[in-house]
């Protein structure tokens, strides 16, 4: 009999409660798709180090399932409460009854049992089937070719999801047994009558705590921007934790401040139920701050990784073709002695260079020019990089570089000196300077900027990269750098006719299998630089996706069952309203109305924090590309609209139903 009863109940819930298994089998859902990724590398055509990437990723996407289980566990365990908070007159009556406590405990236990197996059946299937469509975007992001199709399942993606779910559950069952253990009638009974106390009362107190709020945020705000996101710096570390405070105390006191505020507006305050929907919205809010601060911070998480996880990565690697032009470049640290990579591998007599068609050598040699006496009003990066000093290169170089990329050479007078640069955001402060007639003082000369100076003469890229790098090079006549001893050498090549990358790096491989004897330290091909770029991609994009959608499912499934909740206490309130006079289109009004407040009110907050955040990862990113904002926030709006929406609609729906 017990079991018949709690087999119906879970009927029941399935109709009452759509939100909280939609959310368990889609959080399943997703914790299946991420962590299959390894096995989807089968139906696409990488590389070694794109198959070395997606392993690598695999690993990290394992650990960060962790994290994320734990995060899960908290939201199932929390919409369970809610569950049994819903349940508790029906739970009152089953022990007026007779029915013993360890009774009722094994009817919540096959209850959950049962919501536990429904939705992982059903979140495995949903992932299982979504995990196909993964091997195309990964291959989209890799620019790599799909192999025939071929139905992939991922066993060790099932089995972490079976074992993490399976103790998730255990937790729930073993909450449950706890909660029934301490059960009395009379609360059980008299729990949809109990009010809920303010915790915020006095005027004075709120206006206070919203004031200090404010202020905790605004230098929260100005922290972040200031440290660059340095985690060192001590006002990085500041920014956290005065923006968490600030958070807290605007909820906290939210409540009473809005509610004099709103009471003071008589003709809003009485019109239509206005007066009824905003004390339901205080009552809410004045008990539930502490969840709705938490909730907002997930949702300034669920912000920034999405609307910036993508698209740093695409920043960094959105100037690939001018930061890196040269089929290979290799790159020596020359303080050590050993200057002259070209020489050092045709001494070798390995005939690599043969395989070369066009290339070209540059030197770097230090200075004690610092960028802050050439462009001192650019503060965008800080003191760091205004204090840095300025590398120097000589015209030749500069020349035989250009002349490799088809680029006019320039021709310096003893007494000139240009600049060269490939960080858009900085080109035109160097410009002004040389167009200004700036001058600088090197090896005891006084030199003034070239005339022919030009944005088009300054960008050039000295090696390749996997962004845009080279902050300014001070380029001064050969005459000047004679005697001294570079300290970074770069030798670009361009390959010959019908040789490949693969063919000519093997080659460096089997000349030079010693580290030590390799005239030079690193080689970076124009093929690796992309590859790198695409696996940053897939880093930052999947890891943000993961991140992010979990963040959100949370934040909006707490609202959403808090929302259902206070529907199913609030109907004998709601009935007194069509008593009272109020038709079922005023009702449903002021329903939608607390609904869309709620879930506003931590979503306007987050947004505002992530306004922030993304202006401040847009300052340092700007040193090496540019964050595309208007893209990245309608993608992330895009995301919200589906995911958050939905849950708002279904919350709303489901509140209506109830009343």
């Amino acid at each position: 009999m017990f079991y018949k009863l709690a087999f119906k109940n879970v009927r029941k819930s399935f109709r009452d409660y759509t939100v909280y298994f939609l959310t368990l089998m889609f959080a399943v859902c997703i914790f299946y798709l991420f962590n299959s990724l390894g096995a989807q590398s089968a139906m696409i055509n990488l590389s070694k180090s794109q198959a070395r990437s997606i392993q690598s990723l695999s690993r990290l996407i394992g650990y960060i399932s962790v994290f994320v289980a734990v995060i899960l566990g908290f939201l199932a365990v929390y919409a369970n409460n809610f569950l049994m908070k819903r349940r508790k007159k029906e739970l009152g009556v089953y022990m007026v009854l007779g029915m013993k406590k360890r009774s009722i405990s094994n009817i919540i236990i096959t209850e959950t049992f049962s919501i536990g197996i429904v939705s992982l059946a059903a979140g495995l299937a949903a992932g299982v089937f979504a995990s196909q469509g993964l091997s195309a975007v990964t291959a989209s992001l890799f620019k790599a070719n799909l192999k025939p199709f071929r139905f992939v399942f991922s066993s060790d993606a099932l089995l972490k999801t079976v074992v993490y779910f399976g103790i998730i559950f255990l937790v729930i069952m073993f909450f449950n047994t706890v909660s029934v253990s301490r059960l009395k009638i009379i609360n059980l009974l008299g729990a949809s009558r109990q009010n809920e106390k303010f915790r915020v009362s006095r005027t004075g107190f709120a206006a206070a705590a919203f004031i200090i709020s404010v202020a905790c945020l605004a230098t929260a705000y100005t922290f972040i921007i200031q440290s660059n996101f340095d985690f060192t710096d001590k006002r990085f570390l500041g920014s956290i934790i005065l923006g968490s405070i600030g958070t807290l105390l605007f909820f906290m006191s939210l409540s009473g401040f809005a509610l004099k505020i709103a009471q003071s507006h008589k003709k809003f305050y009485l019109k239509n139920l206005n007066m009824f929907v905003i004390r339901q919205i205080n009552s809410k809010v004045n008990t539930n701050f502490v969840s709705m601060s938490v909730i907002c911070i997930m949702l300034l998480i669920t912000i920034g990784t999405l609307s910036t996880g993508i698209g740093v990565s695409n920043a960094l690697s959105s100037n690939l073709e001018s930061s890196a032009p040269y089929d290979i470049s290799l790159q020596k640290d020359a303080t050590q002695g050993g200057g002259d990579i070209v020489g050092g591998i045709q001494k070798g007599k390995n005939g690599i260079m043969n395989f070369a068609g066009d290339y070209a050598q540059n030197s770097r040699y230090d200075t004690d020019i610092t960028y802050g006496q050439l462009i001192p009003g650019f503060t965008q990066y800080g003191d760091s990089f205004l204090n840095s000093t300025v590398p120097a290169m000589s015209v030749s170089d500069y020349n035989s570089t250009a002349a490799l990329l088809g680029r006019q050479k320039i021709s310096l007078g003893e007494n000139e000196f240009t600049l060269v640069c490939n960080i858009d955001s900085i080109i035109p402060s160097f410009e002004d300077f040389c167009k200004s007639g700036g001058t600088v003082s090197f090896a005891g000369k006084k030199l003034t900027a070239y005339a022919g100076t030009s944005e088009s003469s300054m960008k050039l890229s000295l090696s390749n990269s996997g962004s845009s790098t080279n902050a300014g090079v001070l380029v001064v006549p050969d005459s000047l750098l004679k005697g001294l001893k570079p300290v970074y050498v770069v030798l670009n090549i361009n390959y010959g006719h019908g040789v490949t990358d693969e063919e000519f790096t093997s080659m460096l491989s089997s000349a030079y299998p010693d580290d030590a004897e390799k005239p030079y330290d690193i080689s970076y091909s124009k093929e690796e630089v992309r590859d790198d770029a695409a696996t940053s991609t897939v880093f930052s994009s999947y890891v943000a996706l993961y991140i992010g959608l979990v963040f959100l499912i949370a934040g909006a499934a707490v609202l959403a069952l808090q929302q259902l909740s206070e529907a199913a206490d609030n109907t004998v309130r709601y009935g007194l309203l069509r008593k009272l006079g109020a038709d079922g289109k005023m009702v449903n009004r002021a329903l939608l109305a607390q609904i869309a407040v709620y879930f506003l009110l931590p979503l306007a907050l987050a947004a505002v924090h992530s306004a922030v955040g993304i202006y401040a990862v847009n300052k340092i990113i700007t040193l090496a590309g540019h964050l595309n904002v208007l893209t990245n926030t309608l993608a992330t709006a895009g995301i919200f609209v589906a995911v958050y929406g939905a849950y708002f609609a279904a919350t709303y729906f489901g509140a209506k139903n109830m009343i």
